[in-house]
Order: structure tokens, then C-alpha cells, then sequence
């Protein structure tokens, strides 16, 4: 074997995904990976090039062929990480399972958004697994993707993950498992195929009862804190005493009709919704790093005294300006449902949710506007500039999307997509990193904060189009929604300048069979190359991202703008050629 291999992309290698079918080997690579994972940094969170670096010396040093390298980062993964998985209790953990594990023939379960519902029918090993991790004190989750389990994770109810599915799904949704810093174990099938799958039995009531109490108090890095901290902002008595000293005078003057109370209500139920709260932990996160180092992020900590109320109501301003975008840019779009719920302009109609969307822009400028006293006015005017610039370029990029079809301009190049995607996206995420920076008066330059924001909202922006033709879990994604709304993306510019842009038309003339249409689209861009030159777009982005993480700031923050890197422009869905399987 060679002396050097290089480390694939496994999304875009599915070579090395396969699974050893004998237990000898699979138990010779978990060995040797727990050897190696000895030798490696025992602190703060492994990184795809070292998982895939380590495990690439595991299977030449047992002589092993290169296609078992996907199990073999699994393998070292959970060697690095198993010391802290044993040590949270069962009754706060997650046992996340695979659907395909029922019996598909047999099976009476009932299915719903939250996943299988067991009906302990008894034709197949589920009821017992989940019987067994149920007395143990686990909570046990039936479904595809790790939305839901994350959601629980950060809002509390549980402190780490043991997660079972097939190699390409484990690397598909435990790379943000793992930077969020949350203790895991994946155990891989033993063969794929999306229905009547089979998993090792023994090593899942293994780590099952795996545990063991900590010696001595963590040290690892972690952000998980800071997210739950974020998400605590908008539960709702927490947002109440935050919103109280800001809302409309005409709510301080005692009980009054319900129609002149009822907009507050939808506000505060909107900024309640799901979400990821992206944008205001980048606020408190820069906050917090920025003044205390890597303190917030080294064990377990009571943030609640690190950062202030007035940071806090910077962060929710930012959320709820973000959140006024959503609901205006729902109507612009039509679109039927946000975070599983009904949109606002479908609940409640079109004219009650701009209202809607405007008083959460005013909130958010008045809930910034009123800490002058406890963060100083030139604080408070520096952030205003920038984010009443950033409100400016978000109308500019979103007023660019909602025109261009109309211009009937079909001349779409990469360039004019990046810029769109950069004035909507890049503004939001520069002004919430900048809020928190600027309340902590850390040392930052200004012009690598913006050029890194640009970056970020641009591979964000490509990330969407990517995984707008995947089948994923996320709140608000229906396949190949960007092409029928002739919304332009970088996608359609790449199949464009290809020279594909003639038979894209051709196709888009008659839309009136949506799935031909969608089938037809994905054939022509995969054959293009578009989806390719996409994901090395984004690879690249997120390279000059990173570059640029390692100058803004001291250590701690270098260390927090990398991990935003990593977890904003995670990797790609793998889009694959026409007429495969899970694909129009």
C-alpha cells in the first residue's frame, strides 16, 4: 500500500463507505482505532482531517483496502469520544434509532413527523432494544436524521447521543453531533439498503450500558453551553423579562381590546417557533468568548452571570429581526408551512402578517436601541450602523431574487447568484458577530470580520442550493422549490454557463408536470457538471472561511469563529446522477 493516502471527501467517495462483513475485521479496526485515538490530542474537538488521517493509518497498518474508511473514522470517532460518552448517566442520554430496522413486511407501527411509533408487534428486535434502553432511562427516538434529537439535546432534556444507521447517514449527520461538542457513540449497520436492516446487537447493549462516573471535573471545549443558553432566551418566561421594559406603550395602559394586543402575541409566538438560533448565538457566543476567553467553553459553567440581560436583548433583537425576513419573505414566496406549522400570512392572512413582520422590525431596533445605559451610547450607535446597513443589503439581495425572473434575464452567471446570496445572507451573520464582538470590546479587525461574514453568507447561501435537490429533514425544503419559483441560484448559473441554459429554458416552458419538470432539471444539471462545480464552491468558501477564522482576534475566538465554520458549511448532500435511487 502506499505510504500516503489522500483523505476523500466521503460525500463525494461512496467507495469507502462499505462495511466489513466479517467481525474479526470490524473488531481488528476498532482496535487498532482505539490505539490510535490514544495518540492523538486529548483535548478540544477532532476534526474531519484528523478522523480521516488516523483512520487511514489504521487500515494500512492492518493491511486493510481503503473502502473500509468510512468505519474506520466511525471507529476512531468513538474511540476519542467514548471516555465522554461514559461519563453521562443513562437518564441523559438519547438512543436515536433507524426506522429500517422494523420488519418492513410485518410492521404495524404508526409514523408520524416525530418518527416510529413502536406498536411491539414482535416481528422484529425494536420493541426489545427500545424496551431495554427505556429501563436503563434512555430516551429513545424511531427516525431518520438528527433534527429532532439535537433540538432536545439543545434545549436540555438530554446530554449526549448514542445513534445507530447505515455509514452514510452517521457521516451525514454526526459531523454537527461533533462539533457541537455533544458526547456520542454510532454504531454503523451491517448493511444498508433502507429496509430490514441489521445492526450488532451485542455492541449496542454494550455501549448501552456503558458508564462511567467522572474522576475529576471536564475540561474539554464545548459550545453546547452557549446554545443552551441561547435557546433559554426565548422560553417563554425568559423572553417575557426581556421583552417587558421595550414593549409598545399602548401595552402598559391596562387591558384594552384584543385586537390592539393580539400583534404582541403573534410576535412573541413567531419568535418562540423553531429555528436553529443561529444568529443570536453568533451574539452571545462572540459576546461571551470575547470577554472571558475560553472560560465559557472549558466544562461545565454557570453562564447565566457571564452574560448580561443587555447582551441578551441584542441577541433576541437580532433574532427577531431575522425572524420579521422570515415572514415577509414566506409571503413573497407563498409559502404553505415554516418549522411544521402554518405560515403566518396562511393563519392568520396576508395583511395581519406583514404587520407582524414590521413590529418585529421595530422590536428588534428598540430592544437595541434601549441599552444605551448598560452598554454606552457609542456601542449602541456602532451597532446600529451596522445593522441598519445589514437590513438595507437584505431588501437589496431579496429585491435581486424576486426580479430577476421578472427581467426576464436568463444570463445568469455565478457571479450574479454569489452576489444575491452574499447581500441577502453575509449582512445578518456580519452584524450579529459584530454586536457581540462590540459589547465585549474585543480586538477584532473590521475589514476581516466583513470579508469572513461575505464568505460564510455565501457558502451558506450555496449549502442551500445544494440541498434544495436532497431529501432532507429540515423545516421548510420541498425538492427543486428554487427552479419553480425561478428563484436564481448558483446551481442554475454553473448548468448556465455550462452551455445548458437553451434546454433549461426548453424545459422550464411547461411546468404544468412537476415531476418531469424537477426529473428533467436534475438530469440536466448533474450532467452539466452544475451540481459539481457547486460543492467545489462551496469547499472552497469554506476553506477561505477557515483561512480567515485564524486572523480575527486572540485563540479563544479563533477557536469559536472555526467551529462556526465547520458548523454553518457543513458538507453537502450527495446529489447523485439521474435516475437514482431518492432522487427525481
Amino acid at each position: 500500500m502506499s505510504d500516503t493516502w489522500p483523505i476523500p471527501s466521503p460525500e463525494t467517495q461512496p467507495d469507502i463507505k462499505q462495511m466489513p462483513a466479517e467481525a474479526a475485521v470490524r473488531a481488528a479496526i476498532r482496535a487498532e482505532a482505539g490505539s490510535f485515538a490514544a495518540t492523538l490530542p486529548a483535548h478540544g474537538l477532532p476534526t474531519r482531517e484528523l478522523l480521516g488521517q488516523a483512520a487511514a493509518d489504521v487500515l494500512r497498518h492492518l493491511d486493510l483496502p481503503r473502502q473500509y474508511l468510512g468505519f474506520a473514522m466511525v471507529a476512531v470517532d468513538n474511540a476519542l469520544w467514548a471516555e465522554r460518552f461514559r461519563r453521562v448517566p443513562c437518564h441523559r442520554r438519547l438512543l436515536l434509532l433507524p426506522r429500517c430496522l422494523s420488519h418492513s413486511q410485518h410492521c404495524q407501527a404508526r409514523t408520524d413527523a416525530s418518527g416510529l411509533h413502536c406498536a411491539g408487534c414482535g416481528c422484529c428486535g425494536l420493541p426489545l432494544i427500545q424496551r431495554e434502553a427505556e429501563s436503563l432511562g434512555y430516551q429513545v427516538i424511531i427516525a431518520e436524521g438528527t433534527s429532532a434529537v439535537l433540538l432536545k439535546v439543545l434545549e436540555g432534556e438530554a446530554d449526549a447521543l448514542l445513534g445507530v444507521a447505515c455509514l452514510d447517514s452517521l457521516e451525514k449527520s454526526f459531523n454537527r453531533i461533533a462539533d457541537l461538542g455533544i458526547p456520542h457513540q454510532a454504531l454503523p449497520l451491517l448493511r444498508d439498503g433502507c429496509q430490514d436492516t441489521e445492526v450488532e446487537l451485542d455492541l449496542l447493549r454494550e455501549l448501552m450500558h456503558s458508564f462511567a462516573p467522572a474522576t475529576a471535573p471536564a475540561t474539554e471545549t464545548s459550545y453546547l453551553p452557549l446554545l443552551r443558553e441561547t435557546f433559554r432566551c426565548f422560553a417563554p418566561e425568559a423572553l417575557d423579562r426581556l421583552l417587558e421594559p421595550v414593549i409598545a406603550p399602548c401595552l402598559r395602559v391596562g387591558p384594552g381590546p384584543e385586537a390592539i394586543t393580539t400583534t404582541d402575541a403573534m410576535a412573541r409566538d413567531w419568535l418562540q417557533r423553531g429555528g436553529k438560533r443561529l444568529r443570536p448565538f453568533l451574539t452571545m457566543a462572540t459576546y461571551a468568548v470575547g470577554k472571558h476567553g475560553f472560560y465559557p467553553t472549558s466544562g461545565t459553567r454557570d453562564l447565566a452571570p457571564l452574560v448580561p440581560d443587555a447582551v441578551r436583548r441584542l441577541a433576541v433583537a437580532i433574532e427577531a429581526l431575522h425572524k420579521a425576513s422570515l415572514v415577509h419573505d414566506d409571503i413573497e414566496d407563498d409559502d404553505a408551512f415554516r418549522y411544521g406549522r402554518p405560515t403566518l400570512h396562511r393563519t392568520h392572512g396576508v395583511p395581519a402578517a406583514i404587520n407582524v413582520g414590521d413590529y418585529l422590525v421595530g422590536l428588534g431596533y428598540r430592544l437595541i436601541a434601549s441599552q444605551v445605559s448598560e452598554l454606552g451610547e457609542g456601542c449602541v450607535a456602532d451597532i446600529m450602523q451596522w445593522l441598519s446597513r445589514a437590513h438595507l443589503q437584505l431588501c437589496c439581495g431579496q429585491g435581486g431574487e424576486l426580479l430577476w425572473p421578472r427581467n426576464g434575464d436568463t444570463q445568469l452567471r455565478p457571479l450574479h447568484a454569489l452576489q444575491i446570496a452574499a447581500l441577502k445572507t453575509a449582512p445578518a451573520f456580519a452584524v450579529a458577530l459584530y454586536a457581540g464582538l462590540r459589547a465585549a470590546e474585543a480586538s477584532f479587525d473590521e475589514e476581516t470580520l466583513l470579508r469572513f461574514a461575505t464568505h460564510l453568507g455565501e457558502g451558506f447561501q450555496t449549502l442551500n442550493d445544494l440541498e434544495n435537490w436532497a431529501e432532507l429533514d429540515d423545516n421548510k425544503l420541498s425538492l427543486g422549490r428554487d427552479v419553480l419559483m425561478r428563484r436564481p441560484t448558483v446551481v442554475e448559473a454553473f448548468a448556465r454557463e455550462a452551455g445548458a441554459g437553451p434546454e433549461l429554458d426548453r424545459v422550464l416552458a411547461d411546468t404544468s408536470d412537476t415531476e418531469t419538470t424537477l426529473a428533467a432539471v436534475h438530469a440536466l444539471y448533474a450532467r452539466s457538471g452544475a451540481f459539481g462545480r457547486a460543492q467545489q464552491l462551496l469547499d472552497k468558501l469554506r476553506e477561505r472561511s477557515l483561512d480567515l477564522s485564524a486572523q480575527l482576534g486572540d485563540a479563544p475566538l479563533q477557536q469559536l469563529f472555526g467551529f462556526l465554520v465547520r458548523n454553518i458549511l457543513r458538507p453537502a448532500p450527495v446529489l447523485e446522477t439521474p435516475g437514482s435511487h431518492g432522487h427525481p
